[in-house]
C-alpha cells in the first residue's frame, strides 16, 4: 500500500512539472509579442542610458525574477539602427535579448 501511495505523489509531482514547463513556455510566447519582446516591436527610449534603466526593470517571463543585464550593444537591423540589451535570469538562467529604439534627438 505504500509503494502505491509514492507512485500517487510521484505521478501529481510530474504532472505538476509537466503543467509549470507548459505554462513557462506560454509565457515565453507571449513575451515574444509584447514590446521589446522582438526586433520588430522595440521599445522606444529617449536616450540610450534609459536602455539599462528599463532593461533591468524587466521580470523573466518564465519564473518573475527581475533579470541582470548583461551587456547592451547597437545592433543594425533590416537597416533600422536598434539597441539589444541581453539579460540572464539568476533564478532559471534563461537568456533573452530585449530590443530598444532610441528616438531621441542626438549631437553627432
Amino acid at each position: 500500500m505504500a509503494q502505491r501511495k509514492k507512485t500517487r505523489a510521484r505521478n501529481a509531482r510530474r504532472e505538476a512539472e509537466r503543467a509549470a514547463e507548459k505554462l513557462a513556455a506560454q509565457r515565453e510566447k507571449l513575451f515574444l509579442l509584447e514590446p521589446g519582446g522582438s526586433p520588430q516591436r522595440p521599445i522606444e527610449v529617449e536616450t540610450p542610458v534609459l536602455v539599462d534603466l528599463r532593461a533591468t526593470g524587466f521580470a523573466c517571463p518564465r519564473c518573475g525574477t527581475a533579470v541582470q543585464l548583461r551587456e547592451h550593444a547597437a545592433t543594425n537591423v533590416s537597416g533600422t539602427l536598434l539597441r539589444e540589451a541581453r539579460v540572464r535570469c539568476p533564478r532559471c538562467g534563461s537568456k533573452r535579448s530585449l530590443w530598444f529604439r532610441v528616438t531621441g534627438a542626438t549631437l553627432n
